[in-house]
Order: structure tokens, then C-alpha cells, then sequence
């Protein structure tokens, strides 16, 4: 664990860890010896895990609050009156990356299905999302392809148990698609669906969006707020679709 803390000085808050495995044969220790160091990490709130397993070097300036008493929160993805249509959609097979297999509960080379879809708003690139699936749901593929909206499951997914949302830079391959300038940030969600009755991973979704195209509300139930009549229009504080040029 010691080492690994070390290791991240050298680099800057938001650093991806390297795979399980490579950690493992860096420090010559084992896979399990290194779960037990990330999860002590990440209670000293040195590190911090998202829903899909990834692993990223936290800054100490990252604060979570607890919102007690609050506990059924609803979220709501607002392309702020333009039209979200599907314009790509590619289904292929592949073997599951091990912190998305690590979340689905896969073993070791187990395939997952992968439905990648970039998103428009006017015609215009605005989100990227991609569906991990396992093999063993593969009936479930229509359902989940046809998806209306980036975040909308199959009726059959589950719950929604677990939900991370973030504000970085993306891939430099995300950024090309959605046209996204050098460092410029997006918005990342990532959720995990589970079934009811058992608690069994079913499918995780991981959505780019581009924030000056979205407006996002997490609320709690009954809103503590009244709603926002029509000349106390939320654009005040975003930006329009129309006002985007690419």
C-alpha cells in the first residue's frame, strides 16, 4: 500500500491507477494483495472508484457530502428544448475489460457486449454512450439498442444502484467526436444497473456529454422546491443549443 501511495505523487489528481494485474507484477505481490491496498487508499480518500471500477488519484481538494434523510434521489438529463437523436449505433462482442468485468461480476475472460452510440442534439455531436452488457443477456441486446436516450435501460435492466457523475477532460478520442477543444471539460455519468430481488449486476452504462448542450437536475422526492415558472426560465444559467457553434 505504502508504494503505491508513493507512486502517486508523481502524478496529478485525476490519474487513471493501471489494471489490477499490472500493479500486481509491478510490485510483485498479488491481485487480492492489491484490492486490499486500493480499498485502504481509497478510505484515506487518496484514491477514489467509480461505479464502472476505475481507479483515479483524488485531489485533496474533492469533498463528498452527505445528504442524510435524502436517500431517493431522482436525476433528469435535459437537452434544454433540442432534439437527442441516435445517429451511430455499433454492437460488437469483446472480452470485458477487467474493471468492467470486475463490476459485472465476470470471471477472467468472460465477453461482454458493447452497444457504442454517438448522440445528437440538432444534428449536432453531443454525447457519447456505451452499454456493457454480459453474454449471458444477450437477449436483452434489442432492448438496450433501441434505447431512446443515452441513460435509458432496457425495462427488464433492474434498478439503478449506483451512479457517479464527474466533470473532466475526456479521451482525446471522445473529445474529436464531440468536438471538444483541447482540455476542454465534459460531463461523465456512469451507472450501474442491478437486479431486484438478488442484487446482481446486470449492465452498465458510461455516457460523455457535452455540458454546454445539457442541463442536469438531481433532485430528492417530493422536490423541496417549487417549480419554476415560465418567465424563471433555467437558461439563466446555461447555454442554449443554438448559441454552440462546433
Amino acid at each position: 500500500m505504502d508504494r503505491i501511495a508513493a507512486a502517486l505523487l508523481h502524478h496529478e489528481p485525476g490519474w487513471r491507477l493501471p489494471r489490477h494485474t499490472a500493479l500486481a507484477r509491478r510490485y510483485n505481490v498479488s491481485a487480492t494483495e492489491v484490492e486490499s491496498a486500493i480499498d485502504q487508499l481509497t478510505d484515506r480518500h487518496l484514491l477514489r472508484r467509480l461505479p464502472d471500477g476505475q481507479v483515479y488519484r483524488a485531489s485533496p481538494a474533492e469533498y463528498r457530502l452527505s445528504l442524510e434523510g435524502m436517500s431517493v434521489l431522482t436525476s433528469h438529463v435535459d437537452p434544454m428544448g433540442g432534439e437527442l437523436a441516435a445517429k451511430t449505433r455499433h454492437v460488437s462482442r469483446r472480452r470485458a475489460p477487467e474493471d468492467i468485468g470486475r463490476v459485472l461480476g465476470l470471471t477472467p475472460g468472460d465477453s461482454v457486449i458493447v452497444i457504442r452510440c454517438l448522440w445528437t442534439v440538432g444534428g449536432r455531436p453531443a454525447a457519447l454512450s456505451s452499454t456493457y452488457l454480459p453474454e449471458r443477456l444477450a437477449g436483452l441486446l434489442p432492448e438496450f439498442a433501441a434505447a431512446p436516450s443515452p441513460m435509458r435501460a432496457s425495462p427488464r435492466a433492474g434498478q439503478a444502484r449506483a451512479l457517479q457523475m464527474e466533470m473532466q477532460p475526456p479521451s482525446p478520442s471522445v473529445a474529436r467526436s464531440l468536438r471538444l477543444a483541447v482540455g476542454q471539460p465534459a460531463t461523465t455519468i456512469t451507472i450501474r444497473f442491478e437486479d431486484d430481488p438478488v442484487g446482481w449486476p446486470i449492465a452498465l452504462i458510461a455516457v460523455v456529454l457535452r455540458p454546454d448542450l445539457f442541463r442536469i437536475v438531481v433532485e430528492s422526492q417530493p422536490s423541496p422546491v417549487p417549480a419554476l415558472s415560465a418567465d424563471a426560465s433555467p437558461v439563466a444559467w446555461t447555454q442554449p443549443v443554438e448559441d454552440w457553434e462546433p
